[in-house]
């Protein structure tokens, strides 16, 4: 006998959706447009505009190990609401960063508070969503981030042609501030997560069981980091007249593929869905390189954010599932810190190669790196985690 699935878009959860929409636009609508603020505006070469973008990965390496730790002990909810309202203060700060350091100060600030923020608002997301079409949640709440991640770098790039850059972070600041509102108004069950042990140990602040895997994530996220900060700035060189259109383009190749790939993901086929995801990242990167030019700069958009679009949802969803309920929020904590690393680490090594050797010498190095990852997942990995979600 076949029973129905429990509904997925409760009023709770469709709250968290928009606050996290609203969340990725604060965010999205800042990063095409800091490398340019950096270079044009304070005068830093390639390697320094990097480095000062990923400050905030740095700081938020400092927190998320204890990110899932803090949700655990507290609510979700709190913690979110307190972690977003830090972040819209510190987004704030945008506009008081005349100098470097400043905005490095600005930028380690958000990093401490979206370490958090992140951490509780996936974990509540995950406590509203049925256990039974979890990936599917999944991947529509990361949906939210794409669809941000469609309008947020159109706006920014826009606004930065036609306005002050003030003005930008007044979008970003009232974006975050609709988020903090909305996001006040869900309900989420609450979960016992307290797991009574006298000695503090490692697998109190990481999914243990699922480092290895997050390791391999990311791998993978150092392209993305890469893509994040450095390709509005390579598409104005190879030709491309509106370098926000990538994004968009991108945004959608994230949208289409987590339509269907959450359910992929829940029926047992998780292991096709990375591996195809990963061959389309691989493919767009070295379109990009070895085909320049505006055309093929936008056509590998949707190739790229499709491959993005199935891949993280997927890991999140293989790491969550490593771990007990009580460790939700650990295992998510896990989920994000490889996120931060690779993409800081991305951000990095682009700014560092791109200044040496060029930006394509940098892309085609994310896309050897994503490549490997994909070989070790398919090798290693899959044996072991080619079953339906539990």
């Amino acid at each position: 006998m076949t029973f129905p699935k429990p509904p997925l878009w409760t009023r709770s959860f469709a709250l968290a959706c928009a606050a996290n929409f609203l969340l990725g636009i604060s965010f999205y609508v800042l990063m095409p447009t800091l490398p340019f603020y950096l270079m044009d505006e304070l005068g830093v070469d390639e390697a320094i505009a990097g480095g000062i973008l990923a400050s905030y990965v740095i700081a938020a390496l400092l927190v998320r190990p204890f990110s899932g730790f803090i949700v655990e002990r507290f609510n979700a909810k709190h913690a979110y609401i307190a972690a977003l309202a830090a972040y819209v203060l510190c987004t704030a700060g945008y506009l008081l960063a005349a100098s470097v350091m400043g905005f490095v100060f600005v930028r380690i600030g958000i990093g401490l508070t979206f370490a958090i923020l992140s951490t509780a608002s996936n974990t509540q997301a995950i406590d509203i969503i049925p256990s039974q079409r979890r990936g599917e949640g999944i991947g529509y709440f990361g949906l939210m981030s794409s669809l941000a991640m469609a309008m947020g770098p159109m706006a920014g790039l826009w606004l930065m042609d036609h306005f002050p850059f003030a003005l930008i972070f007044d979008a970003a600041i009232v974006a975050g501030l609709g988020g903090l509102v909305l996001a006040s108004f869900v309900h989420a069950p609450r979960k016992s997560r307290v797991v009574q042990s006298a000695v503090l140990s490692l697998d109190r602040f990481l999914l243990v069981r699922g480092i290895p895997l997050a390791c391999n994530l990311a791998v993978i996220g150092l392209a993305y980091g890469m893509l994040l900060a450095f390709a509005a700035v390579y598409g104005q060189r190879v030709g491309a007249q509106s370098t926000g259109l990538f994004f968009t383009l991108m945004a959608i190749g994230m949208m289409a593929a987590r339509t269907f790939s959450g359910r992929l993901v829940d029926g047992g086929h998780v292991v096709a869905v990375v591996n195809g995801g990963t061959v389309s990242i691989v493919l767009g990167l070295g379109t990009m390189v070895l085909l320049p030019g505006a055309a093929s700069f936008y056509i590998t958009g949707v190739f790229i954010g499709a491959g993005f679009g199935v891949v993280y949802p997927a890991y999140q969803t293989l790491i969550v599932n490593l771990g007990s309920n009580a460790q939700r929020a650990t295992a998510v904590a896990t989920y994000f810190t490889a996120l931060d690393v690779g993409i800081g680490l991305g951000m990095v090594l682009a700014g560092v190669v791109a200044a040496r050797v060029g930006m394509n010498v940098a892309f085609a190095g994310g896309a050897v790196l994503v490549l490997l990852a994909g070989l070790l997942f398919a090798l290693v990995f899959a044996p072991r985690l080619a079953r339906p979600a539990q």
